[in-house]
């Protein structure tokens, strides 16, 4: 029965690679590379490397359990609202006589999905394992457009929040598990699919970051110690990157295309794969000895990028009072240079902004207070709700001069930052 499981999961593997198929185009052979003593290297994708935990709110009004053979069976179940749920187990896929529970599933927050109905259930018992694919068909009880179909599944009571396994030839919606816990449909846009991309990358990134290290580090200790070096390793960490570009890159490229905010993220690991290229030397050379990159036209890349990014700037207008001081000011940029001008009962001020990121900077100011002349220094960081509007807080040390006096002085202002889209800059 053990080798059974074993086809099992390495088909299950096999569903996931036609599955990305679907979502990225292929720009490289992703076949496993072998190692200098025969072994298949493998880049493990079941372990959840930088999980996604979502909430889980079941409806226990809505729930059938019952027993399922060895011989298989089948389980109805029909939501508050009429969706339904078929779960369908074929002979084999179990090794003893079991009883599952299928349970409605009321809400669900934390998922990039959109704010539409989710059709879900949670399958029970946790962590059960099938010796062959089970399938659950989803038949919401309000349709949903394919385009925005967004089908996805989750361990346990709400972690490790993935897209699922589907049958792709299916209009229905059939959901293809091995293991249970929980699996449905929502819905979801461009910026939907785009943090489902995202998230997809950035679980690649860490696994394929893992497994370089793998091969490095073994390779470091070998060499200092005088030991053969392995002369496959070059070829083997090649093929790494080209996965790394094809199952990270392209991932978050697309995303970018979907919602500008990711442009940013996908030039930084643009231009971090083309440095570890030329750190470990695995750019090809062509017969006039010019470098071959891996990723082919990358100044084009980042240019179209750059432009999507730009595209994203939003524009911000400041106003409000803090600490007894009037503030006003626009900012076109988070990360550009910014000013607010302050004033109160006996005099008035500049903060002047410059971010060290989008997030956060560095702040001075200037001004007069009763004829004393401040200034002073401090830091600032600024956060962002989903809904657009945002929070700007800073702390500053000020010092007045009132000759022959002095004092110093620490103020921390807080103010709403409101998007302003048509905002008029340079």
């Amino acid at each position: 029965m053990k080798n059974v499981k074993m086809v099992s999961f390495v088909l299950f593997l096999a569903l996931i690679s036609i599955s990305c198929n679907f979502l990225t185009p292929k720009s490289s052979d992703n076949s496993n590379e072998s190692n200098s003593t025969g072994n298949t290297l493998k880049v493990d994708f079941t372990t959840p490397a930088e999980p996604l935990n979502v909430t889980v709110q079941l409806d226990e009004l809505y729930t059938v359990s019952g027993p399922i053979s060895v011989n298989g069976g089948s389980m109805v179940l029909t939501g508050a609202d009429g969706t339904l749920f078929t779960l369908d187990v074929p002979a084999k896929a179990l090794d003893v006589d079991t009883v599952i529970t299928m349970t409605a599933v009321k809400n669900i927050t934390g998922a990039p999905l959109g704010s539409d109905a989710v059709f879900a259930v949670q399958l029970e018992p946790s962590g059960l394992f099938f010796n062959e694919f089970v399938t659950l068909t989803v038949t919401p009880a309000q349709e949903i457009p394919i385009e925005k179909q967004i089908i996805f599944a989750y361990e346990g009571s709400g972690q490790d929040y993935h897209l699922a396994i589907i049958d792709p030839k299916s209009r229905e919606i059939r959901i293809k598990l091995l293991e249970f816990s929980g699996a449905g449909v929502g819905s979801g846009g461009d910026k939907e699919w785009a943090a489902n991309l995202q998230h997809q990358a950035s679980d690649s990134r860490v696994r394929l970051q893992n497994e370089v290290a793998k091969l490095l580090q073994p390779e470091r200790l070998a060499q200092l110690l005088g030991q053969e070096a392995n002369d496959q390793i070059s070829s083997t960490l090649k093929s790494y990157m080209e996965k790394y570009y094809d199952q990270v890159i392209q991932k978050e490229i697309v995303a970018a295309e979907l919602d500008c905010k990711y442009a940013e993220k996908a030039i930084q690991d643009l231009i971090g794969l083309e440095r570890d290229n030329e750190l470990l030397s695995l750019n090809g050379v062509d017969a006039n000895g010019e470098t071959i990159p891996i990723v082919d036209d990358l100044p084009g890349k980042i240019a179209k990028l750059v432009k999507i990014g730009e595209e994203c700037k939003q524009g911000y207008v400041v106003t409000g009072v803090s600490n007894e001081v009037s503030f006003s000011g626009e900012i076109c940029s988070l990360d550009k240079p910014f000013v607010l001008n302050g004033t109160f009962s006996n005099g008035s001020e500049t903060q002047s902004f410059t971010p060290s990121s989008a997030a956060s900077g560095t702040v001075t100011e200037s001004g007069n207070s009763g004829g004393c002349e401040q200034s002073g220094s401090g830091s600032y960081t600024i956060t962002l709700s989903e809904e657009g509007t945002g929070e700007l807080q800073w702390t500053i040390g000020i010092h007045a001069s009132c000759p022959p006096y002095s004092a110093d002085h620490t103020y921390t202002f807080v103010l709403p930052l409101q998007p302003a889209p048509d905002l008029s800059c340079p």
